[in-house]
């Protein structure tokens, strides 16, 4: 009688199923790279390990259909590992994509042995091709390390059910305290204007400011008329489109930053958000309609509650940010001198950096929610000419009065850490 729990008799895998299931389990992620006849070569590994001390051995494990790994192994040159770091995710995607001008699109140079290192990657590991072992539908790969070195130290590049991320240790908690605090003072210098504006108009009013690359918080509110105090302090609204215009609008650089966080990056799209930041930028404010979609708009409500109260999975992220690109419709456009029976969910705008002469972003923007619905263009007007009115306040605030406040949460460097 045959052995019920050998392996010849066990059940056949599914290969979604084991798929799922080891996405549960986190890699690190490096770049393997080498020169072929005077041309960069290399590939995204999710499968890198240690293997030995004594020899010095890591290996990795490229598919075996892989015409990538198949140039690395003919050329028999020296290779380079680099460790990707935690705010490296574009330039992951950029080195994983088959575009044949990669190399041209990431900062690299030639190391001492002849190989393509990435810039800024944690760590760099120099070594040459040792033993390959056939494992199903992979080859096991043995690289004989020469060299290595942290250049870097700082989180690592995660893959994990599908998507990247980064290692968030309970040390940093303390440093992200005090950071959130300092922007919450600078958002508590507009606290004067907030009430003033809520009471004026009966909505809440708001100050958001920016508490990283990547993010905004909502640092001080204040609430008129029977307006709930539904709104959290501290709580992270993300800096992706169609999210955020009136904050990143007066940089540049900022715009192009928001708008290489579009995901999958078609261009038609990036054209149309860094039309929509020139527009608010020529115009002064950006506002968000309801355009009779209370249910979509409650949706786009519910996952920004989700990214800013809990800590996602790749998976949960993804689904985050499918809502949110699903809003553009919500956001962006002009108010016509003639519209009428208007419903708009907020109207923004932004506080400019007092240092500067030019209008620029003070990462710091005021915000009107919970209007009134069904009203004209010149009861818009004046909303927005009262916030306009309200954050060139502000601005003078954070140069006199705030200012060493703001000293303060320029010095942190929030907008790019």
């Amino acid at each position: 009688m045959s052995d019920q729990n050998s392996p010849t008799n066990a059940p056949a895998i599914d290969a979604r199923d084991f798929r799922d299931v080891m996405g549960h389990y986190p890699t690190g992620v490096v770049f393997v790279s080498a020169m072929l006849d005077d041309e960069p070569v290399g590939m995204v590994v999710g499968t890198f390990s240690s293997v030995s001390i004594e020899p010095p051995l890591v290996s990795f494990m490229p598919m075996k259909t892989s015409n990538t790994y198949a140039k690395l192994r003919d050329s028999g040159a020296n290779m380079c590992i680099s460790v990707l770091a935690h705010d490296q995710i574009a330039v992951c995607r950029t080195l994983a994509s088959r575009d044949p001008e990669k190399f041209d699109k990431v900062d690299w140079t030639l190391s001492s042995h002849g190989a393509p290192q990435i810039a800024d990657a944690v760590a760099h590991i120099h070594g040459r091709f040792g033993a390959e072992y056939e494992a199903g539908d992979h080859w096991i790969t043995l690289v004989e390390v020469d060299e290595l070195s942290v250049t870097r130290p700082t989180t690592p590049l995660l893959f994990f059910q599908g998507g990247y991320g980064g290692f968030s240790p309970t040390g940093m908690s303390a440093h992200v305290d005090e950071s959130l605090i300092s922007a919450v003072r600078v958002a508590e210098a507009a606290r004067p204007q907030l009430d003033r504006l809520a009471s004026r108009f009966g909505g809440t009013a708001a100050a958001l400011v920016q508490v990283s690359a990547i993010d905004q918080t909502i640092g001080a509110t204040s609430y008129g008329g029977d307006t709930p105090a539904d709104e959290r302090i501290g709580v992270r609204i993300p800096l992706i489109p169609p999210l955020g215009e009136a904050a990143v609008a007066w940089s540049e650089n900022q715009v192009d930053q928001w708008v290489s966080r579009i995901w999958p990056p078609e261009q038609e799209t990036i054209d149309a958000y860094r039309e929509g930041a020139a527009r608010v930028r020529e115009q002064g404010y950006a506002v968000s309609r309801l355009d009779g979609d209370v249910a979509g708009y409650e949706r786009l409500g519910e996952a920004l509650s989700e990214y800013g109260l809990t800590e996602l999975t790749p998976a949960r992220d993804r689904a985050v940010r499918g809502v949110i690109a699903e809003s553009g419709r919500f956001f962006g456009g002009s108010i016509g001198d003639d519209e009428t029976g208007l419903d708009l969910a907020s109207v923004v705008v932004p506080v400019f950096d007092p240092n500067s002469d030019e209008p620029h972003n003070s990462g710091l923007v005021l915000r009107l929610g919970n209007l009134p619905q069904g009203v004209d263009a010149a009861t818009v007007r004046e909303w927005i000419a009262a916030l306009q009115e309200a954050a060139a306040e502000v601005t003078e605030t954070l140069r006199t009065t705030a200012q060493r406040d703001y000293d303060r949460y320029t010095a942190a460097d929030l907008r790019h850490a």
